[in-house]
């Protein structure tokens, strides 16, 4: 009947509701967990680009230093060739003007380095801080999947409820009396008695 198929229906796309709430939830917090570990795993990244700009800025500014220092070794060479005095005048002065600008040098590049390793940091600072938001918003996705599921049953119940009991009244009503049946005639009217004559088939 209409009634039951009505009943069947209500059951079934209450299932497929709740299943489907389920899953689009669960979807959801597993997309949110890979975003996660991607940030996560990006915050690995730039604290180790960090140190590794660090190191280097300390690498390229001891080799800017032993450069210097070569420079004027080989000016403090070609000053006592020349039989200059080397200890004292301009001749000194020139040697320590560059080493002056060898120390410059290597601090520029200590500086440089350590703008970029900040810079790496913050990076990092932010990956974290949306890896732990997208590990809540995948938690709480999953929590909204269960709960609209569970929400789901319930008004499918209630609704599959409502219609059952109306099945169960619509298939168990009785007939009226005497429904189905013709009068019978008043006694002494002189009239046939109809309610002995079958009612015809439709």
């Amino acid at each position: 009947s209409i009634a039951l198929m009505s009943l069947v229906a209500g059951v079934a796309s209450t299932g497929m509701s709740a299943a489907g709430s389920y899953e689009s939830g669960q979807a959801t917090k597993a997309n949110d967990q890979y975003q996660a570990a991607v940030a996560a795993n990006n915050a690995l990244i730039a604290k180790q680009n960090a140190a590794w700009d660090i190191q280097a800025g300390e690498t390229a500014a001891t080799n800017q230093g032993l450069k210097t220092r070569a420079q004027i070794g080989t000016e403090k060479a070609s000053q006592g060739a020349a039989g200059i005095d080397v200890n004292s005048g301009s001749a000194a002065k020139v040697r320590a003007g560059t080493e002056s600008m060898g120390m410059l040098d290597a601090m520029t590049i200590r500086s440089n380095a350590a703008k970029q390793a900040y810079s790496a940091q913050v990076q990092a600072t932010n990956e974290t801080a949306q890896s732990q938001l997208d590990t809540a918003a995948g938690k709480q996705a999953g929590e909204a999947g269960d709960i609209g599921a569970a929400g789901g049953l319930l008004s499918g119940v209630s609704t599959v409820g409502s219609r059952y009991a109306g099945f169960l009244q619509s298939s168990g009503s009785p007939q009226s009396p005497g429904a189905g049946s013709s009068p019978a005639a008043p006694a002494g009217t002189g009239l046939p008695d109809w309610s002995a004559i079958p009612a015809p088939a439709f």
